[in-house]
């Protein structure tokens, strides 16, 4: 309670202004109603209207607590997540998504083409690993041969990544496969040791 800065602050205010504070929870922050309590118990003891409130805000806070783990859960289940030890663990479709629009359509395949090997999908594999090599050739010709800016290179690499994550993972893996979310802080890292070069190599080689 003694870093909480609003309990200097509001020393001055008058009992009335604090009990004002209680009866308008919702417009001020956390720190300045555990401040008012603070004060006017320090003033008038534990009474049973800062019982009360305490309960009060005691109860909005699971129900808060509660509501965000109900959010957490429809979410997991909206993406198919779950905490089964026995589930492989996969690289969502949203990490697919982000890797194809960052890097290439071919970084997204190359995810993919891992989660297809933890669900022993070997022909799913082929295919992404060929269409991961031609789509990113093709967006490469097409861009150079245009001379069209980055912007447009980053559509093709998302919509790469939406055929990867909608036409693939659904018809190999299948739409609502559950498994365990896999980190993508290793893949990131390999992913940008791999670009940088790449990046160096087009700027210094004009």
């Amino acid at each position: 309670m003694s870093e909480n800065r609003f309990i200097e602050k509001f020393q001055n205010k008058t009992d009335s202004e604090l009990e004002y504070i209680l009866e308008n929870k919702k417009s001020y922050n956390e720190q300045a109603i555990a401040a008012s309590i603070h004060i006017l118990k320090e003033r008038n003891g534990k009474t049973p209207e800062l019982e009360s409130v305490e309960s009060e805000i005691k109860l909005e806070k699971e129900r808060k607590e509660i509501a965000c783990e109900k959010t957490i859960e429809e979410q997991k289940k909206k993406n198919n997540i779950t905490d089964d030890p026995n589930a492989p663990e996969l690289h969502s479709k949203k990490v697919i998504m982000v890797f194809s629009g960052l890097f290439s359509t071919i970084f997204g395949a190359v995810l993919l083409m891992y989660n297809m090997k933890q669900t022993d999908n070997q022909s799913g594999r082929i295919q992404v690993f060929i269409f991961g090599i031609l789509y990113t050739i093709i967006t490469l010709v097409v861009v150079n041969l245009l001379n069209i800016g980055g912007n447009i290179a980053l559509i093709f690499n998302i919509a790469g990544g939406g055929i990867l994550t909608e036409y693939f993972w659904n018809k190999f893996i299948g739409k609502e496969f559950q498994h365990r979310k896999r980190s993508w802080i290793k893949p990131a890292i390999i992913s940008v040791l791999i670009t940088i070069p790449l990046i160096l190599a087009a700027i210094y080689g004009q």
